[in-house]
């Protein structure tokens, strides 16, 4: 592939805006036994050497055939950075940790563990090949605030060094293991279709353009560099089962055992009522 490794590693102060402190905001006395797991991981996220993305990426890039086939088909085709759009984002993702929507506030849970638990519950509903990337709380929830926090802590930055920062760190998922090239369009899409679903009224179209744009710009350039010399064009990803010996589903005996029972339970019910019915 050539080239030289371009991310340094870098400690700087963090801004008391950032997506951390955004959370930790949000944090309350309201959670249960199973939010306080979700806030503890939160907790442990904290704003330590950080990796400066914006050198330059100096590395082959994939055909656009490739990273365009791999885009979400819920975003656009062409997506633009602009900074309003950043900005929208940010203030829309206040609203998120503070649970200010009408919708949230019905729960009377933290903003975060609504956004973890909603999020979490459609990415593995849409692809359990995640489990096997975030096996635990901690891994799913620092995953989840970096991702924020290489977003939105982008504000004001030229597009040409948002450009390089994404190619950067799509060069670096190369290396995690188990991860696929269709896992990026479903993390992403569903984390935009979470972030609508809970912004509820505040979920305005400027507000889902702004969200898709940003986010289907930082995926399309990390992609570019992604998916250099990976992509199998013979591949495909689909929701499969595992059969048994029978080639019967596991799910699919399970629930006609529940059925055969029942069916059974009722014709008991029957029977006895039609014997009591002779005797009389």
């Amino acid at each position: 592939m050539g080239g030289v490794e371009s991310s340094t590693i870098r400690t700087r102060s963090m801004k008391p805006s950032t997506v951390i402190s955004k959370i930790s905001r949000s944090i309350g006395a309201r959670s249960s036994r199973g939010d306080d797991d979700v806030l503890s991981a939160v907790a442990k996220v904290g704003p330590e050497a950080e990796v400066d993305w914006s050198g330059q990426f100096n590395r082959p890039l994939a055909p656009s055939d490739h990273y365009q086939h791999y885009m979400p088909p819920n975003m656009p085709m062409c997506p633009t950075y602009q900074d309003n759009y950043v900005k929208e984002c940010n203030r829309s993702w206040k609203i998120i940790c503070k649970a200010a929507t009408p919708k949230m506030k019905s729960y009377n849970k933290d903003g975060i563990v609504l956004f973890y638990d909603e999020f979490f519950h459609r990415l593995f509903q849409r692809d359990p090949g995640f489990e096997d990337i975030f096996p635990g709380i901690r891994r799913r929830i620092e995953v989840l605030i970096k991702a924020m926090k290489f977003l939105l802590n982008d504000s004001g930055a030229p597009e040409a060094t948002a450009i390089e920062r994404c190619r950067n760190l799509g060069h670096r998922h190369r290396s995690i293991p188990k991860v696929k090239p269709h896992h990026f369009a479903a993390y992403a899409s569903t984390f935009v279709e979470v972030a609508m679903f809970w912004l509820d009224i505040e979920a305005t179209p400027d507000v889902g353009e702004a969200w898709s744009n940003l986010v289907g710009f930082n995926l399309k350039y990390m992609l570019q560099s992604y998916l250099y010399n990976i992509v199998n064009e013979s591949d495909w990803n689909q929701n499969t089962i595992q059969l048994n010996k029978e080639g019967r589903s596991p799910s699919i005996i399970k629930l006609k055992g529940a059925v055969k029972a029942e069916m059974k339970k009722q014709s008991i019910t029957l029977s006895g009522t039609k014997k009591d019915l002779k005797e009389k």
